[in-house]
C-alpha cells in the first residue's frame, strides 16, 4: 500500500453539534478503494494543545481499518452501510459485523453550491490529533487539505447509540452537505506523550 500522502475524493453530509462533529462520507476514490464512512470528532487537548480529534469511526472496508490505523492512529472499526434513497436525499442504516445497529441516519441537501477550502483556516482547526494505537504511543498530528463545495443540508439523526465512545445526544446546529471534495492526507507529525512544540520567543532566542 502506498505510503502517505493519500488522496481522497467522494462527498457527504456534516453536522456542527454543540460537542463537536459529526460527518458521513461516501468515498468514490482512496488507495484502498471506494469506502463508507461515519465519524464523530471533537476537540481534545494534546501535546501541541487544542486540536480536533476522531473519537469514534466505523467504515465499510477492512483495508481503510486497517490503513488508517497504522498510518494516522485513527480508530477505525469495520462496518455495513446500507442507503435507501438518492444521492440528494437518504436514508442510511449503519451496522456492525455481528449484526447490531450501529447508527441510522437520514439526510436532504440542496441543489445550488458555494466553492470552499480548508486554507482559510488556521492550522489547529484542521489538523487532526490521535494517540497512537496497538501500542504505538505518543500522538500523530495530521494536517488535512481539502477543497470542495457545499450546500445547505438537513441531518436527521435516529441513533448513534452503536458508535464507541457514543457521541453525546445533540441536535445538529448547522449541517451541510458536501456534493464533491477532494481531501489529502499527509505522512502526520508523530510527538512522543507530553512533548511540545517550543514557544517562539524560545526558538529566536536559540537562532
Amino acid at each position: 500500500m502506498p505510503p502517505p500522502p493519500w488522496t481522497l475524493t467522494g462527498r457527504g453530509v456534516v453536522a456542527l453539534t454543540p460537542r463537536g462533529v459529526l460527518m458521513l462520507v461516501r468515498y468514490a476514490a482512496s488507495p484502498v478503494g471506494p469506502y463508507d464512512e461515519l465519524l464523530w470528532a471533537a476537540p481534545s487537548r494534546t501535546p501541541a494543545g487544542w486540536r480536533p480529534q476522531v473519537r469514534s469511526i466505523v467504515v465499510s472496508t477492512r483495508e481503510s481499518v486497517v490503513w488508517g490505523r497504522r498510518n494516522w492512529g485513527i480508530p477505525k472499526r469495520l462496518a455495513r452501510f446500507a442507503w435507501l434513497g438518492s444521492e440528494r436525499a437518504s436514508e442510511v442504516r449503519v451496522t456492525a459485523e455481528g449484526g447490531a445497529e450501529v447508527a441510522r441516519l437520514g439526510y436532504e441537501v440542496g441543489s445550488w453550491r458555494v466553492p470552499v477550502t480548508t486554507s482559510l483556516l488556521p492550522s489547529p482547526l484542521r489538523t487532526l490529533a490521535q494517540p497512537g494505537l496497538d501500542g504505538a504511543g505518543g500522538w500523530l498530528l495530521t494536517t488535512l487539505e481539502a477543497t470542495g463545495h457545499v450546500t445547505p443540508a438537513r441531518l436527521a439523526v435516529g441513533h448513534l447509540r452503536g458508535l464507541l465512545p457514543a457521541p453525546p445526544h445533540a441536535h445538529p446546529l448547522l449541517a451541510v452537505g458536501v456534493p464533491e471534495f477532494r481531501l489529502r492526507f499527509p505522512a502526520p507529525d508523530r510527538r512522543a506523550t507530553g512533548t511540545k512544540k517550543p514557544p517562539f520567543r524560545e526558538v529566536m532566542e536559540k537562532g
